[in-house]
């Protein structure tokens, strides 16, 4: 596990918090509660250490990298105060890096990193993070111009990724492989997973060096065994393949962290659920997981598999509510059975409110 936890000061709505991180952890709560600043932050982390261990920098970006869109530094810096500095810690087992950032002057769209402290243990890790706004049906994507294999932050290089991965033979370890598909072809191993979401999903990817693009096609029993382009098909596959292939590219490493913003975008509960399973099982494949989402879907199925597996204690979930402008988080266990140790106002109780509501309309 690379983070066991976070610790953040006078970040955005976060005035002061720390978070524990187990290997699966779940971020959810009303929509802007600050459940994104958590992982922006981790991502600032991220690019801090480039910037001073790679390219020798004294500030940070706000813009860009890893698509991040944090806006002028005043946005960043907590309001509750008119002058300080944003903190951020990160431990792992046995170490611990801060970053201490100021207001730049000069460049009201950068941080002035001013500290360091402790030992740069995530420049290396492999950083796998797919954004909420992921691109939708497209007929090709562009080769990854780098040697990592990875899907891109909104899934740009998934087709390219799909075809090298086929072409070095990237294994799938256990308990992502999955038997039944017959071959341990990467590509396979992929339709294999995302028939868990689509039954009898197909697909092909093929490489078009003339145009340095790679292009892919589905096919399901609906569409009666033909291929058809990804602009034919609805936006949940497109979707989640980048997930999906994120998730195996992870666990073939052995290490590494995966974060994914709304897994649950454009999929039907069904699929919800059944991409929760999926990524607590990449949690246990040695790959850190970090999820924001909003679907109590994606929330149970990740119960369900640790539970099945007996890892429980390896899932967590945090509640994100706001008062009066600053973020408040709930720490909530998973017991062994998969039950959950607490269950707050406002976490996933909608349904039960509306089904209450619907009674009422019906007596009236």
């Amino acid at each position: 596990m690379i983070f066991s936890s976070l610790s953040l000061t006078h970040f955005k709505s976060i005035k002061k918090g720390k978070l524990a991180f187990k290997p699966l952890t779940l971020l959810t709560g009303a929509n802007g509660a600050g459940k994104s600043s958590v992982i922006q932050s981790l991502l600032l982390a991220k690019n801090t250490s480039e910037n001073i261990h790679r390219f020798k920098r004294s500030e940070v970006e706000l813009n860009g990298p890893f698509h991040l869109s944090l806006g002028q530094a005043s946005s960043v810096l907590s309001h509750m105060h008119d002058y300080a500095q944003i903190k951020i810690e990160l431990d792992s087992d046995s170490k611990n890096m801060k970053y201490v950032y100021d207001i730049d002057s000069k460049n009201p769209y950068s941080l002035k990193i001013t500290s360091t402290l402790g030992e740069n243990f995530i420049e290396d890790i492999p950083f796998h993070y797919l954004h909420a706004e992921r691109l939708g049906p497209r007929k090709g994507l562009p080769f990854n111009p780098t040697n990592w294999i990875y899907t891109g932050y909104q899934g740009e290089f998934v087709n390219d990724a799909i075809h090298r991965a086929d072409q070095m033979s990237r294994p799938i370890p256990e308990p992502l492989y999955d038997t039944n598909s017959g071959l341990p072809r990467f590509s396979t191993q992929v339709e294999a997973w995302m028939q868990l979401l689509i039954p009898d999903f197909r697909l092909q990817v093929k490489s078009q060096m003339d145009v340095d693009m790679v292009t892919i096609q589905y096919s399901n029993p609906h569409l009666e065994g033909a291929f058809v382009s990804p602009t034919s098909t609805g936006f949940g596959i497109t979707y989640a393949l980048p997930i999906i292939t994120s998730g195996l590219l992870a666990s073939s490493e052995g290490k590494g962290l995966l974060i994914v913003e709304n897994p649950e975008a454009h999929l039907h509960p069904f699929s919800q659920s059944r991409m929760g399973q999926f990524l607590a099982l990449v949690s246990m494949s040695g790959v850190q997981v970090i999820v924001e989402t909003h679907s109590e879907h994606i929330v149970n199925g990740m119960r369900i598999q640790l539970a099945k597996h007996k890892k429980s204690e390896s899932g967590i979930v945090y509640f994100f509510t706001q008062s009066n402008g600053i973020t408040e988080f709930k720490q909530i266990e998973l017991k062994s059975n998969g039950e959950l140790s607490a269950w707050p106002k406002g976490f996933f109780d909608q349904e039960e409110k509306d089904l209450h509501e619907l009674i009422r309309i019906k007596r009236l």
